[in-house]
């Protein structure tokens, strides 16, 4: 089926067709889409231009019924979504599933917050007084990458939205099928014309950062691309968000006792195959316990099955397509012709289609320098790197010795230790005894990264804090 564009609610074709494979099996055409022009971007401006101040003067408690509304909605559709994103992702039914579900959660928790958030600040004096309100920013736009679709349109297109927004919303063109129907949900729910949809390449991104009606631009996605859209929008001042690459290290003290944490790290390491921006993707354990860390990492690996994610047998799915899929083989090849002792691991599923799927086998890679780019390059995909060191103070030196700062993760049998570490290491999250957020409180933490892992933050308060602007009025 073809997917259209939204524009004012209606759908719109374009003339250059893009195929959505399925990863799994790449003689499946899971869907089509066309691809925009900025002719569409500059109607989606103006249609948001109309609607834009209208639902900004909606009364907030009604914006978030409307909101409400729209997560009920999405949780009746948890099931049918989900089958959507395997098909056009690769990944696996637990994980996409829960993706649905926590992006659910996340937008009722986001309408929770946002009265006490959104609320006007009142300043009084014996000789003056002053209100400070929070106004929307007008047309605001998204890019969304592929890897997540769901949950990082969630964080993006509910705070825009509850703080009186428009939104314009671009995805990958490697997965825009799921989003798609999010976006349809999302229109039903709200007045004509406040929720756009262009799919495209780079030239639609380029048009939507280059418009000059569209007064900020949260991007999800590579630094280097972060980069680009940064010096884009400077020509007419836009805000920018960016959450972007990440090069998360787990860092496991000395004497740590290694078999209460093989799951955790090694999940982290390898679901979604590594395609997601928090994944563990380079381990540091001391010398004397790197035996015992890579023999356990080795024995739950041999345990996996590569295969389809309708194959319930199957624990690691295909990568997104043959370009990931020849760059993470290229990476292997050339650790390989560096010295580094890299091992493929899991067993084939008989539904496996390893001719016509983009599968990766995860690999462990030891024997490496802490200075290899396997190591302090983000590879994205099912390889983990294992450094081992010699004294604490100098890995720590090592873990932050990169440009990137999202998440990182630190491993050991005495909390306070852990705890004090922490503040030492140059990430936006730091996870204790475990590769990502914990408890209840999750959601209310803020999301997104240090040095150039990206600017702004997504989540709770702090998400729609990114979306609106102060006005003070004084007399």
């Amino acid at each position: 089926m073809k997917q259209p564009h939204w524009i004012a609610n209606q759908a719109r074709f374009s003339d250059t067709e893009f195929q959505v494979r399925n990863p799994a099996d790449t003689r499946m055409v899971v869907g089509t889409i066309t691809l925009g022009t900025a002719d569409l971007v500059d109607h989606a401006v103006n249609a948001a231009l109309k609607a834009q101040p209208i639902w900004a003067a909606t009364p907030l408690d009604d914006r978030i019924s409307a909101l409400l509304t729209f997560a009920d909605r999405l949780a009746l559709e948890v099931d049918s979504m989900t089958s959507v994103l395997m098909s056009e992702q690769g990944m696996l039914r637990a994980v996409v599933g829960r993706e649905v579900q926590e992006s659910v959660k996340q937008i009722r928790e986001l309408c929770r917050v946002a009265p006490a958030e959104l609320a006007d600040i009142q300043l009084d004096a014996p000789d003056g007084h002053a209100r400070v309100v929070k106004i929307p920013f007008g047309v605001v736009a998204a890019i969304v990458p592929w890897n997540a679709p769901i949950s990082l349109a969630t964080a993006k297109l509910i705070p825009a939205l509850l703080a009186g927004n428009a939104m314009i919303m671009k995805p990958a063109p490697r997965a825009p099928l799921g989003i798609s129907r999010f976006i349809e949900l999302a229109m039903e729910c709200v007045p004509e014309g406040l929720i756009h949809l262009i799919h495209g390449t780079e030239s639609v991104g380029e048009a939507l950062v280059t418009h000059p009606k569209i007064r900020k631009i949260a991007f999800t996605g590579s630094t280097a691309v972060g980069r680009a859209v940064m010096r884009t929008a400077a020509a007419t001042l836009k805000s920018v968000q960016c959450e972007l690459g990440g090069n998360d290290a787990a860092l496991i003290l000395p004497g740590t006792e290694m078999a209460p944490h093989i799951d955790a790290l090694a999940t982290s390491a390898f679901r979604r195959s590594g395609q997601f921006c928090y994944a563990t993707k380079r381990v540091y354990v001391h010398r004397s316990d790197a035996s015992t860390l890579i023999d356990g990492l080795r024995t739950w690996m041999q345990a996996q099955w590569i295969g389809p994610p309708n194959d319930p047998q199957a624990t690691i799915g295909p990568v997104i397509d043959r370009i990931q899929q020849a760059r993470l083989l290229q990476l292997i090849d050339d650790a390989g012709k560096d010295g580094v002792h890299l091992e493929g691991f899991g067993q084939w599923c008989e539904s496996a289609e390893q001719e016509h799927g983009c599968y990766v086998r995860p690999h462990l890679a030891t024997n490496i320098s802490p200075d290899h780019p396997l190591v302090l390059d983000e590879q994205f995909g099912p390889i983990l790197p294992i450094a081992v060191y010699d004294d604490l103070d100098a890995v720590i030196d090592e873990v932050n010795r990169t440009e990137y700062g999202l998440s990182g993760s630190l491993w050991g049998d005495h909390l306070p230790t852990l705890q004090s570490l922490a503040r030492r290491v140059e990430a936006a999250r730091v996870f204790l005894n475990s590769p990502r957020p914990v408890g209840a409180i999750a959601d209310q933490m803020p999301a997104g990264g240090l040095k150039q892992s990206g600017l702004g933050w997504e989540k709770s308060v702090y998400g729609i804090r990114e979306y609106y602007q102060y006005q003070s009025i004084n007399w």
